[in-house]
């Protein structure tokens, strides 16, 4: 049967809707109430770099570098500018529609297009050293390992292309159900091994060098009569800790996987497309209704759980010191305690308390993308195409209540 992609929104909508017609019976997204900031979030630096993705469901991750962070725009237009102050440094213009962020690193950078295409680009020059067709688009942008370009396509093949050329070193593939979210989780590269949760619930680990496959497990089994009911795919972000690979799916488990053996060393019910991030403590993730989790990562157990962010697109959490950082889907960036989920700070990106200069106040645009963060600086990227930088300070004093 025809592979079909669709979007997260679809999926709840044809849950939602039934007896009731046209009315749209969904989950409204929560009103957010007021709490006592401990951190004040300052604007560092802004800018409208690249072109959004606007309503498209695209990942348009932008890669940090040493000085620099670059953004890729899904017509092709790459642009470098500085981490300190946002000057632009370097343009390329491919002229291609991408379908996904940046992989790669300060040398190499790797991008997908809409035509089923992957690019390698010199990150010096921006000149295109060699372009390979895959078997189908690409969601989750291309990773670097070594000499190896690891690609996972939509059809549910994993590719290992050379990356000095882009010839094909081997290509494995599972069957997919008809019907799945659309997206697709970044493989983990650790140990020789390529970890993959795949559409069909399962999570696979390959060997980088030759692509057999050293374990095959359910991570989640389909249940229920519909297509829908049965969708258990693993699109979110996992996360590698020593030898043990923490992995969530949709309508199904949350589970810590040893990857020696290939065994679960624990799991539990949970559903999730955004992924998890971790420390030495917890595991951290935003559930499908908004929901985010704290999890202890030796047993599974619920930390605490905050739930006032309910139907408002949130982004996976992302660890910022003490704090976990969020996105919504109205361009809102939540910041909470990471020890027992309160909120200690909030700002809608583009506003300002500062006297930086930003023109982009006046417009708002949803984060899709979960936050980026380096050197205790916050990278948010918005659909519109907008860059904001924020860095934070503890407040010792009271301030009015925030909304």
């Amino acid at each position: 049967m025809k592979q079909i992609r669709i979007i997260f929104a679809i999926v709840f909508a044809s849950l939602a809707l039934g007896a009731c017609g046209d009315k749209d019976n969904s989950e409204p997204p929560a009103e957010l109430t007021a709490f006592n900031p401990e951190i004040r979030l300052d604007l560092r630096w802004a800018d409208r770099a690249v072109e959004g993705v606007e309503q498209q469901f695209l990942f348009l991750t932008p890669v940090l570098g040493k000085d620099r962070i670059t953004m890729a725009g899904r017509d092709g237009r790459l642009v470098s500018l500085a981490l300190n102050n946002g000057d632009e440094l370097a343009v390329t213009d491919l002229n291609l529609t991408l379908s996904a962020g940046i992989g790669g690193n300060d040398k190499l950078w790797l991008l997908a297009t809409r035509d089923a295409r992957v690019i390698a680009v010199n990150a010096d020059d921006g000149k295109v050293i060699w372009s390979a067709r895959v078997p189908s688009e690409v969601l989750a942008r291309p990773l670097l390992h070594q000499d190896t370009v690891i690609v996972r396509t939509v059809d549910g093949q994993v590719l290992s292309l050379d990356a000095s050329n882009g010839k094909t070193r081997w290509s494995y593939q599972q069957v997919l159900p008809a019907l799945t979210l659309r997206g697709n989780s970044e493989p983990i590269l650790a140990r020789d091994k390529i970890f993959v949760g795949l559409d069909n619930g399962r999570a696979i680990a390959l060997s980088a060098g030759t692509g057999e496959v050293l374990w095959d497990i359910v991570l989640a089994a389909p249940e229920g009569r519909s297509e829908v009911q049965r969708l258990v795919d693993v699109d979110g972000q996992a996360e590698l800790y020593g030898r043990v690979l923490y992995a969530t799916s949709f309508q199904g488990r949350l589970a810590a996987i040893d990857v020696e053996r290939g065994q679960f060393l624990w799991t539990r019910p949970f559903s999730s497309y955004s992924g998890i991030s971790i420390d030495d403590k917890a595991i951290y993730s935003t559930d499908d209704r908004g929901h985010i989790w704290a999890i202890d990562r030796l047993n599974g157990a619920t930390l605490w759980k905050q739930d006032a962010l309910t139907a408002r697109d949130v982004t996976r959490p992302v660890l910022l010191g003490d704090y976990l950082v969020v996105g919504d889907y109205a361009g809102y960036l939540h910041v909470l305690s990471r020890f027992d989920g309160h909120f200690v700070g909030r700002i809608l990106a583009g506003d300002q308390d500062s006297d930086s200069d930003n023109v982009f106040s006046s417009e708002h645009s949803g984060i899709l993308v979960p936050p980026l963060v380096k050197d205790q600086q916050v990278f948010v990227t918005a659909r519109d195409g907008s860059i904001y930088v924020y860095g934070y300070t503890p407040l010792s004093q009271p301030v009015a209540a925030a909304r």
